[in-house]
């Protein structure tokens, strides 16, 4: 199982020295990759809550800075050489496929072809009004946009003829390196793991414990049959905050799966891999962390994490 390091592309560690200090720091220590997180515009007010933390009526600051993840991630590929470089994930219905197409292909160029497309359809309704995109209109679009890069990317002439974004007579350069870049469909909900069946080359999970995951993987199972396909052709991979605590907490008030004792954290892990989840994209900062204590929290996972995954 791989193990990844989000970085902070967002908050007051959201800057140039903080960003490259913990991608070189993350590629030094061996982990496979960095990801980023995308939101173009946060609203003043929402009744929405982020759906994926375990404490509800959890919202972001519209003031806060938010560095949009693809030019943070050309910033740490100049500054690297190995780390894989992705998305988690990309609100890519926000966006015309055409720019994303290039945007995502000349990072794949310039990085020597380490780039991961995690691509989601958000959570923030405003989100979607401000850029004039409906709602209720996000899984289409979503769908599309997967259709179009896979066009753009692979093929010599790029045509699609769907109804939002048709195009036709054009060529698309440069490609990327390896023909194409690795989609993965983010999200726990039914319509994500649908999405991932049918269009992805990999599902990707947001804080799930090995208990919450197992029978989300059997509907996959189930969804890839249907379309014809082995589960074993998906990657499956998720982003999970993680922190060592120094004492057993319970289950309820844990932040997030990933988050107890070393010892409880270690079997959570095991779990996950059992499961056939083949990469962890590890968030080790959180609000009031500082840049120190978050480097202290990546070699806390290289030290104590790392080697006993690898033993067993």
């Amino acid at each position: 199982m791989e193990l990844g390091i989000v970085v902070p592309n967002a908050g007051r560690l959201a800057t140039a020295d903080a960003l490259y200090r913990i991608a070189e720091h993350a590629e030094a220590l061996g982990f496979a990759a960095v990801w980023t997180a995308d939101h173009l515009a946060l609203p003043v007010s929402t009744e929405a809550s982020y759906p994926y933390a375990r404490e509800r009526g959890l919202s972001l600051d519209p003031e806060w800075p938010f560095l949009e993840p693809l030019v943070a991630l050309a910033g740490i590929a100049a500054r690297t050489r190995r780390i894989g470089l992705g998305v988690s994930v990309y609100l890519a219905a926000l966006r015309h496929p055409i720019v994303t197409a290039k945007l995502v292909a000349s990072l794949d160029q310039l990085s020597a072809g380490r780039v991961l497309l995690g691509v989601g359809a958000g959570w923030l309704p405003e989100e979607y009004a401000a850029l004039g995109i409906g709602w209720s209109e996000r899984g289409r679009a979503l769908d599309e946009q997967i259709g179009c890069l896979r066009a753009l990317w692979g093929q010599a002439r790029p045509a699609h003829a769907g109804p939002r974004w048709p195009f036709a007579g054009i060529g698309f350069a440069p490609k990327p390196v390896r023909g194409s870049v690795p989609i993965w469909v983010g999200g726990n909900s039914l319509p994500a793991l649908r999405r991932a069946a049918r269009l992805g080359d990999g599902w990707h999970a947001i804080d799930l414990g090995p208990d919450e995951l197992r029978p989300r993987l059997e509907r996959l199972d189930a969804l890839c049959a249907e379309h014809g396909r082995r589960r074993e052709e998906i990657v499956v991979s998720m982003r999970a905050q993680i922190a060592i605590l120094p004492r057993p907490v319970p289950e309820a008030l844990r932040p997030g799966p990933l988050c107890g004792t070393l010892d409880e954290v270690l079997a959570d892990l095991r779990a996950l891999r059992a499961l056939g989840v083949g990469h962890l994209a590890l968030w080790p900062s959180a609000r009031e962390l500082d840049l120190d204590a978050t480097l202290a929290r990546m070699d806390e996972i290289a030290e104590r994490i790392a080697p006993a995954l690898a033993a067993g």
